[in-house]
């Protein structure tokens, strides 16, 4: 054999020893499916949403929460890792444009993590009255969306957006349903009839 067949022959060899790699390793991308949105117009005065803004402060809360016996009185202590984040939106779109959705946060849940965590506490700060707990599913996926605008009379509309998203199958349709009742606000989605 040649020097030209070999080095060629050990190329090929390389390249399908890697391809069969890279298909073991990569999984493949669930498909979202939407199970879930709730979304906040700002309703401040008008006086103060017809101000110039430079930028504004998008704060929202993510924390999973387990709970574990280790307190001295065997009383269930509940333990949560997460917290508050803040994201700045700028560049506001004018009254011409359409209006399009820009992603500050995206949390992914894949399947075997939520096994330490049982529910999810969920809200965005200074537009939800209260925090939202909902028993964790697998996988999930949660984005926290922001939409800015000047209108006609230069005023600011702002909204924020925090959709759920989750793969529907058979055999956890219940669990979706649950979980679509206790997130969802806007009634995009049918929470019986996923």
């Amino acid at each position: 054999m040649r020097i030209c067949e070999l080095i060629f022959l050990f190329c090929s060899l390389y390249l399908v020893q890697a391809e069969l790699i890279d298909s073991k390793v990569v999984a493949p991308e669930p498909e979202w499916e939407l199970i879930g949105s709730r979304t906040y117009k700002w309703e401040g005065s008008e006086f103060l949403r017809c101000k110039h803004w430079d930028k504004v402060a998008v704060r929202w809360h993510l924390s999973m929460c387990g709970s574990h016996a280790d307190s001295p009185f065997g009383l269930a202590k509940r333990g949560c890792k997460g917290g508050t984040n803040a994201d700045y939106a700028t560049n506001p779109q004018n009254h011409m444009e359409i209006p399009r959705w820009r992603n500050a946060f995206t949390y992914v849940q894949l399947p075997g993590q939520e096994k330490e965590h049982e529910h999810l506490r969920l809200g965005v700060e200074g537009l939800d009255s209260r925090i939202v707990r909902v028993k964790t599913i697998s996988p999930l996926k949660i984005d926290v969306d922001w939409k800015w605008q000047i209108d006609e009379k230069g005023c600011n509309l702002f909204y924020v957006r925090m959709s759920a998203m989750s793969t529907i199958e058979k055999h956890r349709l219940g669990e979706l349903e649950n979980f679509c009742k206790s997130f969802d606000l806007d009634k995009f989605v049918d929470c019986s009839n996923l």
